[in-house]
């Protein structure tokens, strides 16, 4: 259900041992459905940077932790049109000191257009470099399909969708894409993506879109053109809501057949999927590494199971449960703080601090965490009445086949013959291509994408579309 890399860090391995009732459905908001978009484009830098060592900095007048050393910039986006180069030591940004913790925050507010001044250092000679930032580029589509930048409108704010649409006359196949816990973008080329962290899960997005399918994405509040955020803040309710409406607008657009919509929900997606289904109706959920039961269920899970796959002895993976069930309880179920927690158990005040820097849970609010654990998803696949195929990769070390398994018994107890569930071979939680889920874990983000389940999920919608 959590990006691996957030759950991998914060609550796994010996390294570990050494540290309402349901949320409630919001009202409609009104939607922009398929029009020309007023949403503004955000500009893009096209560069990365590593730190300016201390002596440098000192060199230049700076304060530890400003000034930056560009690396090589991405062809045709601003850095490269304006002449910065690879080596170059970035004093400042339009006269402000530049740091690493600035300037995506920079980029991210200043409108498209807008000149950018960089005072640098090359070769040992300041210099300064001046140009417009120029707008992130768009995904020119194919022959097959056309690309289509609109928005929606969630508690009055504009989140960017990104909509395929096949060039051939007539209605299709809608399927709509809910991203997992991340605040990823995926607002790239689908034609040559590769499923890396920069294109995650760009090529099943782009096998659908190639496949005749009117396809959506919808940016979270706070990344890339979408308004709203930041990240850490938003809860669980809130970010739902996104979804609510970019279903609205799949079912707005004129090229789709709405009596054939589909949702695929990959891992944290599995859970927003069924609560707008369940108001909204589609025909059929698909969903790929997520949960079912309780919240406290599956993390308590998580904490014993994947020190376990990282190398802990059983006895450590007992020891790491039976301290993690504590605090998971009092901060998860009791709402208290961390620091509660930690006055209250001070002997685990190190392990407190490793789940919840800063007072987050895996970079977000407790409250996103707690309304997720108030949740009762069952009842929701019981109600959402559309089929429903539940898939678990056979390396995937995040997720559990029992959590797939009752998905699939709750949806074929209200519908018998609805619900599926079944293993992608070789295949991870990002769809990388591990046979293990220790070489997974191992090997995080590094495999290649494995379109097996792209497959599955294909011919399974196919199936469910020609049952009528």
């Amino acid at each position: 259900m959590i990006l691996t890399t957030v759950i991998a860090t914060t609550l796994l391995t010996d390294q570990a041992a050494s540290q309402l009732s349901e949320a409630k459905l919001l009202p409609d908001l009104p939607i922009i459905s398929n029009q020309k978009s007023d949403l503004p484009r955000r500009g893009a830098l096209g560069l990365s940077f590593s730190p300016l060592p201390p002596d440098q900095a000192e060199k230049y007048g700076l304060a530890a932790g400003q000034g930056l050393i560009a690396l090589q910039p991405i062809a045709n986006l601003t850095a490269d049109k304006i002449g910065l180069k690879s080596g170059d030591i970035v004093i400042s940004i339009n006269d402000e000191p530049i740091t690493a913790q600035m300037i995506g925050k920079k980029i991210r507010e200043t409108p498209t257009g807008s000149k950018l001044t960089f005072k640098v250092s090359r070769a040992g000679t300041l210099t300064t470099i001046s140009g417009p930032l120029l707008e992130k580029p768009r995904d020119p589509g194919t022959k097959n399909y056309e690309v289509i930048y609109s928005h929606i409108v969630s508690h009055g704010q504009k989140m960017r969708t990104i909509i395929t649409k096949p060039k051939t006359p007539g209605k299709h196949p809608g399927f709509f894409f809910i991203q997992g816990f991340s605040p990823i973008s995926y607002d790239y080329v689908l034609e040559t993506s590769t499923g890396d962290v920069s294109t995650l899960d760009g090529p099943l997005l782009y096998d659908f879109a190639n496949s005749g399918f009117v396809t959506i994405r919808v940016e979270k509040p706070g990344v890339g053109d979408s308004e709203g955020g930041p990240f850490p803040e938003m809860d669980y309710t809130t970010e739902l809501d996104i979804y609510r409406q970019t279903l609205i607008q799949l079912k707005a657009t004129a090229e789709v057949d709405t009596n054939n919509i589909f949702i695929f929900g990959h891992s944290m997606g599995g859970s927003f999927g069924p609560m707008i289904a369940a108001e909204n109706p589609v025909k059929g959920l698909a969903l790929y590494g997520t949960a079912a039961r309780t919240w406290f269920e599956y993390i308590l899970d998580t904490i014993r199971y994947q020190g376990l796959v990282g190398g802990d002895s059983f006895e450590t993976a007992d020891e790491i449960s039976r301290q993690g069930a504590r605090i998971m309880a009092q901060v998860m179920l009791e709402n208290k703080s961390p620091e509660e927690v930690k006055k209250a158990l001070p002997e685990l005040a190190p392990l407190v601090d490793s789940f919840f820097p800063g007072g987050l849970f895996n970079g977000k609010s407790l409250d996103f965490w707690r309304q997720l654990g108030q949740t009762n998803f069952a009842s929701y696949w019981a109600k959402c009445n559309a089929h429903v195929f539940a898939v678990r990769g056979q390396s995937d070390f995040v997720t559990y086949d029992a959590d797939h398994k009752l998905i699939a018994d709750i949806v074929n107890k209200a519908n018998p013959g609805w619900g599926t569930f079944a293993i992608a071979p070789n295949s991870d939680h990002l769809f990388h291509n591990f046979p293990t889920e220790k070489e997974s874990m191992q090997n995080f983000q590094k495999g290649k994408f494995n379109l097996e389940f792209s497959t599955m999920m294909k011919k399974w919608i196919l199936e469910v579309i020609a049952k009528g």
